[in-house]
């Protein structure tokens, strides 16, 4: 069933074509030129009679395949709507939750932590709309914490994420055997899948400081090699690292300049690790903090000559912020 919905989503457009096309010819026919102009070309083989009632059956059956064409594109066009990969409104939640029948406690929980993070999303706080959106899914798993946050993921550049939570949406649909949301989670799984990588950062805000305006942390490679490339900022990290990953990123320093790194934990008192490469990949120093609020020494390379450094993380990212300072 999924299947002939998406169907019906992909020809919206071309049945609606169709129908438009549909419309001009039952106009045409139902002006005196076009049936007078079609009888001067076959008079002289049918009868006038017989011609007006063949344009008649004619526009009985153009008039029937607008019905249908009509119908196909309207059905296709809600579809479409009903199956757009787009973040859930508030509303969408409170009528799934509805529909639960677990623990109150937690479902006013996962209202309250969803309605949170659309806020947060609006006003581009992206790392604490995930963090509220997270904490809503853990209170009750919904499709609408769930697929929304795969979206804000996606944005966020962090596809495996993106990916992991649309496939579970996937799953989860199939299982409750809703075909419209079955199309909408599979629609949900293609846009996440084919999300280009986040892009990087090109400007770092003029006030920016680990009390102050931040860029957001994009992913980082799981290699040296597929390290990004930041700029010299502040950075608020967005999403924590997947058990014992380490995530890489680069800076370039040119000679005579210094890079200087320094990480502070968020307030919930997780753990990171934070550490310094260099042009060769090895350990200069690192740290390994715990606790709220925790500020780490900074980390120093000097640079005799221009050379690409590294800084490897792993942890409590989210929500911990890092100076990554290049004078």
């Amino acid at each position: 069933m999924s299947d002939l919905i998406k169907a019906a989503v992909s020809i919206k457009d071309p049945f609606t074509l169709l129908a438009f096309l549909a419309v001009i010819l039952l106009i045409a026919f139902r002006t005196k030129t076009v049936p007078e102009s079609l009888f001067k070309l076959v008079g002289e083989k049918i009868s006038r009679e017989r011609f007006y009632q063949l344009v008649h059956r004619a526009f009985l059956y153009v008039f029937a395949v607008f019905l249908v064409l009509c119908g196909v594109a309207v059905l296709g066009q809600v579809l479409g709507y009903m199956t757009t990969a787009k973040a859930a409104s508030f509303e969408e939640l409170k009528q799934e939750l509805a529909l639960h029948h677990g623990d109150d406690n937690a479902a006013r929980q996962a209202q309250e932590e969803f309605q949170k993070g659309l806020a947060q999303a609006q006003d581009q706080k992206l790392s604490d709309a995930i963090a509220s959106l997270e904490a809503s899914l853990k209170a009750v798993p919904t499709a609408a914490a769930r697929e929304t946050l795969a979206l804000l993921y996606q944005k966020a550049g962090d596809t495996k994420r993106a990916i992991q939570l649309a496939e579970q949406a996937v799953t989860a649909a199939r299982e409750a055997g809703d075909a419209v949301k079955t199309a909408k989670a599979e629609r949900l799984l293609s846009a996440v899948s084919a999300s280009p990588p986040a892009s990087t950062p090109k400007s770092c805000p003029s006030n920016a400081g680990l009390i102050g305006p931040k860029l957001d942390l994009p992913p980082g490679g799981d290699t040296f090699e597929a390290a990004p490339l930041l700029v010299s900022c502040v950075y608020k990290g967005v999403t924590d690292t997947e058990k014992e990953q380490w995530w890489y990123y680069k800076l370039a320093v040119r000679s005579g300049q210094t890079l200087k790194v320094v990480m502070r934990t968020r307030d919930d008192g997780a753990s990171a690790e934070i550490r310094l490469h260099g042009p060769e990949g090895a350990t200069l120093g690192g740290y390994w903090v715990y606790g709220s609020n925790s500020l780490t020494k900074p980390l120093e390379f000097k640079a005799d000559e221009p050379a690409v450094v590294y800084v490897g993380v792993k942890g409590g990212v989210r929500g911990s912020a890092f100076d990554f300072s290049v004078r």
